[in-house]
C-alpha cells in the first residue's frame, strides 16, 4: 500500500514538473524594445502583443541627455516595417504638449494609434524627433522591436518616410 502512495506521489511530481517546463501559448509575452542608435527610450504598448488593425496605446518615457523637448515642435513618431524594412501603413505622429529640458524625465502617451494589417514578422520603431529645430540630426531618441522573428537588420521605417508638413525630412 505504501508503494502505491510513493508511486502516485512521484508520478504527480513528475507531471507537474513537466507541465511547468513547457512554455504556454497563453502566457503573456511582453514586446521588448531595444535602443536603435540614438538615445534610448522606454516604450510600453497596450495591448501587448499588438492586434492587427486594432488601435493601440504607446507610452514613451526616458530622459534625454543632449536635446530639449519643445512643446508643439518635438514629435513622437511610431512606424511599422516588414522583414524587408519596407514601411507598413502610415506613421503615427504626435507632438509633445509639454516642454522638457535635457536631463529632465519625460513621459508621453499616444492613444488610439492605428495598427496596420501586420504580417507574421514585423518591426516597430518609436522615435522622438524634431525636424524644425534640428534638421541635420532630427532623431533625438528611438527604440525598435522585432515581433514574430528576426528582421536580420534593425528596421528604421521612420527614416524613409516623409513627414507630412515637414518636407525637409524627406529623403532623396
Amino acid at each position: 500500500m505504501n508503494r502505491n502512495y510513493i508511486f502516485v506521489f512521484i508520478l504527480l511530481v513528475t507531471t507537474f514538473s513537466m507541465i511547468n517546463a513547457v512554455p504556454h501559448q497563453l502566457r503573456k509575452r511582453e514586446t521588448k524594445f531595444d535602443a536603435c542608435g540614438a538615445e534610448p527610450i522606454t516604450v510600453k504598448i497596450n495591448p501587448d502583443p499588438l492586434v492587427s488593425e486594432k488601435p493601440a496605446t504607446y507610452t514613451g518615457s526616458g530622459t534625454l541627455k543632449f536635446n530639449n523637448i519643445i512643446a508643439g515642435k518635438t514629435m513622437l513618431v511610431i512606424g511599422y516595417s516588414d522583414t524587408s524594412n519596407n514601411p507598413i501603413g502610415d506613421q503615427d505622429i504626435q507632438h509633445f504638449t509639454e516642454s522638457f529640458n535635457a536631463g529632465e524625465p519625460f513621459t508621453i502617451t499616444a492613444k488610439d494609434v492605428q495598427t496596420p494589417k501586420l504580417p507574421k514578422t514585423y518591426g516597430i520603431t518609436v522615435a522622438i524627433l524634431d525636424v524644425s529645430t534640428n534638421p541635420k540630426a532630427p532623431i533625438y531618441a528611438c527604440a525598435t522591436a522585432t515581433v514574430g522573428g528576426s528582421l536580420g537588420e534593425r528596421a528604421y521605417p521612420i527614416a524613409g518616410f516623409s513627414i507630412a508638413g515637414y518636407p525637409i525630412a524627406e529623403r532623396s
